[in-house]
């Protein structure tokens, strides 16, 4: 299973809530939590907090997606006040990576719905946030494409793991996760 790829403490940490009726508050918690400080990739997460209750899968999914949403959005804000100058001091490897050129192009050819296919795709989520982030972009539309973005990949992951629970081993087991 999944699980013992994730570290104890959380491990144990979804284990003892999953009887709670909060159960998907707690892991969306865990959701926000991940999102500000990337420790672990939470698709991981997602996939085991719905494999340990596949009944909540739907409830595990919007929560989640709304706390990383809205992490994500936090970061962005905070990534955008910064300025490109303090960010590129801050963290040179941005620049120095392929993603910085990838993500900064679709930033100038699609504006906000960059954030969207960032969010979407397997990409380190940090660095490209802090690339779409240098240009000015509406909160509120930052905010709805995030949500978007980490809803439809989060969705996938839920219903992957809910519904064809093998499947879903087997691909995290290819892929490390």
């Amino acid at each position: 299973m999944i699980l013992h790829l994730m570290p104890a403490r959380m491990r144990e940490f979804l284990e003892r809530h999953i009887a709670s009726r909060h159960y998907a508050s707690w892991v969306a918690l865990v959701s926000f939590g991940l999102t500000l400080v990337p420790s672990v990739p939470f698709g991981a997460v997602l996939c085991s907090a719905v494999l340990l209750d596949n009944r909540r899968w739907v409830r595990i999914w919007l929560l989640s997606s709304v706390a990383a949403a809205a992490g994500s959005l936090i970061l962005f804000a905070f990534f955008h006040h910064l300025g490109w100058d303090q960010l590129v001091a801050r963290f040179p490897d941005i620049v120095q990576s392929g993603v910085y050129a990838r993500v900064s192009g679709w930033v100038s050819a699609w504006g906000v719905w960059a954030l969207f296919f960032v969010t979407v795709i397997p990409l380190p989520q940090t660095p490209a946030l802090a690339v779409c982030a240098v240009v000015a972009q509406p909160l509120p539309l930052a905010f709805l494409a995030l949500l978007g973005g980490k809803g439809l990949r989060y969705g996938a992951y839920a219903w992957l793991a809910a519904k064809s629970p093998q499947k879903a081993r087997a691909i995290a087991a290819r892929y490390g996760i």
